[in-house]
């Protein structure tokens, strides 16, 4: 009798396997429903001693995967299984990591033991790599690398990705990578992380031995308020302190900024510039933002042109003054990168309340589109007032039609495609009304290869009512687009609803972004909302900032923006820790 429930669970395994029933199968359902589907084949692969039969149905099982991605059990056996029959042999490598990357991509549990396994072929490939071949095995290895320390950053266990990131360091100053300071950067960011986390459980196991040891309660709020930027977990080690500012405002600050009252966001704005000018160099720049916020959303509720008005003017203007300063010592400093900040918009974006249409995924360190569907697309809620430029990092593992990015111009907006009528062309949409396919930007063919990663690399330039946009994918300029800004129009169907936004799109797709960076040039870029509380992991690596309120360098702390509509202005010079993973840069499209 107990056996009846996994066998109806084969049966319909064998029958449709992308019809799975309802319920989660477990592991070992999900390998007796891989038997059922693939076991003679196994067997028969196993006696031929032919490697092209291996990686054959490795093949055949990472196609299956794709198809049971509503049964994570059974997508992880066939990925496993895949990899393990490919990874033995050379002509098995891409399918190995295509199947180690798709798994990361859908079973978040997974994502560590897979980054592991991609991180164990890279290091091979690199150490046998000679000549030119060197450098770009090393690149690939520090992609590998910064993956795994992202994973095990996701999993919560910082003090295991350190490592991962320290020898991404090391093969970055190897092969004179362009990207080892952001790498050491965010190295010594995540060790300050770890230091901060072991103080704090220090001061957690003195509180346990004595809960009438107020000082160091105090000290725990202290350090989740401001060095760990977290007032909600602040709030929850109030009991026992003294100290009436935190009773006062901790528990307010806990709620958020939308949910404070208008005098309250005063009272709040000033509290937070007030420890702003306490912190430490790396604590500053977020307790800057929250003043901000908070005073930002008082001004829009206090219209009456009377004192509280003119104390919250006076604030925000002392806040500038504050960013201004800091900003000089950062463009003065000896070690300065030259680069402007980066800011990692994954962080930002979060399906349930930006898809616009079709189902979107968050991944491990990304967001997928899950389901092939007719003009899918997701809003990212920043919108860049100003030049800017953009990176994105993707996989598609299925499909042969357009990738669309929504680009704002200006006071307009154009499309851009990649792999237009399956695979016709690149380009931009409208010109002139004019479309992708046949205007004065288009490139053909527009091939892009399924299952590998590709980088995009977008810089668009405003200037009076002139526009110029170039666009470069895998390290090559592919369209330099130079006209007035009203000549481009959005393309119908493609754009996501919210005036000025950024946003991803595909035709009849599976696509994963790894990798969502953004700079601007001038001007500025509006956040709608702020980002997920849900993600605490997000919160370790993403620069949510206003960059003007930063102080630059290794120093800095990865800041969750806490207001609708906080402005980010981006200063050259910056920040320039942001964003190193899982990005290969690519030259600069001066």
């Amino acid at each position: 009798m107990g056996h009846k429930p996994r066998l109806a669970y084969v049966l319909c395994t064998v029958l449709v396997v992308s019809a799975m029933p309802l319920r989660a199968a477990g592991t070992e359902e999900a390998t007796e429903a891989f038997n059922a589907l693939y076991g003679e084949d196994l067997k028969r692969v196993r006696a031929t001693g032919d490697a092209r039969d291996d990686v054959k149905l490795a093949g055949r099982l990472l196609a299956g995967a794709k198809k049971a991605t509503g049964q994570p059990a059974l997508l992880a056996v066939l990925c496993e299984k895949a990899a393990d029959l490919a990874g033995p042999h050379p002509d098995g490598v891409a399918t190995t990591i295509a199947a180690m990357e798709f798994l990361m991509s859908q079973v978040p549990d997974r994502a560590a033991a897979c980054a592991d396994r991609v991180v164990e072929i890279r290091q091979k490939q690199f150490h046998s790599a000679r000549g030119d071949g060197k450098k770009a095995a090393g690149e690939t290895l520090i992609d590998a690398l910064l993956a795994l320390a992202d994973a095990k950053a996701a999993a919560g266990t910082p003090a295991e990705a350190l490592p991962a990131c320290l020898r991404a360091r090391n093969t970055a100053r190897e092969i004179a990578s362009a990207r080892l300071k952001a790498i050491e950067a965010r190295a010594e960011q995540m060790a300050l992380q770890i230091r901060t986390q072991r103080e704090t459980a220090n001061l957690k196991a003195l509180v346990e031995r004595d809960p009438a040891n107020t000082a160091a309660r105090e000290k725990i709020v202290r350090l989740y308020l401001v060095d760990l930027d977290n007032p909600a977990t602040a709030a929850k080690w109030l009991k026992g302190v003294v100290d009436k500012a935190l009773l006062k405002y901790v528990p307010a600050a806990a709620k958020g900024v939308e949910a404070a009252p208008e005098l309250a966001c005063l009272e709040l704005g000033e509290w937070y510039a007030r420890l702003a000018a306490k912190a430490t160099p790396g604590a500053k720049p977020a307790m800057y933002v929250r003043a901000r916020a908070y005073l930002e959303r008082f001004l829009k509720m206090h219209t009456p042109k009377d004192l509280n008005r003119t104390r919250a003017t006076l604030a925000l203007k002392k806040i500038e003054q504050a960013a201004a300063k800091m900003t000089t010592a950062s463009r003065s400093g000896p070690s300065r990168s030259g680069t402007g900040a980066w800011i990692n918009l994954l962080a930002l974006i979060d399906p349930a309340k930006d898809a616009v249409s079709s189902t979107w995924r968050r991944a491990p360190g990304g967001i997928a589109l899950v389901r092939r569907a007719t003009r899918s697309r997701i809003t990212i809620p920043v919108a860049p007032e100003g030049s800017y430029e953009l990176q994105l990092r993707f996989v598609r593992t299925e499909g042969r039609d357009a990738i669309s990015t929504v680009l704002p111009v200006g006071q307009t907006k154009v499309i851009l495609f990649l792999s237009t009528y399956a695979g016709q062309a690149h380009g931009l949409s409208s010109i002139r009304r004019a479309h992708a396919i046949s205007n004065e930007s288009t490139v053909k063919p527009g091939t892009i290869e399924n299952d590998r990663a590709h980088y995009l690399q977008v810089r668009v330039e405003v200037e009076d009512d002139k526009a110029r946009i170039r666009v470069g994918l895998d390290g090559r300029s592919i369209i330099d687009w130079r006209g007035e800004q009203s000549d481009l129009a959005p393309i119908n169907g493609w754009d996501v609803p919210q005036e000025g936004c950024l946003g991803l799109g595909a035709n009849g797709a599976i696509i994963t972004w790894s990798s969502i960076r953004l700079r601007m040039l001038s001007g500025e870029a509006r956040l709608l909302r702020p980002p997920r509380k849900s993600q605490p992991r997000l919160r370790l690596q993403a620069p949510r900032v206003r960059p003007s309120c930063l102080v630059p360098g290794p120093g800095d702390r990865p800041l969750l923006i806490p207001a609708t509509a906080v402005y980010v202005r981006v200063v050259h010079g910056i920040a320039r820790r942001a964003s190193a993973r899982s990005d290969r840069d690519m030259p600069e499209l001066r």
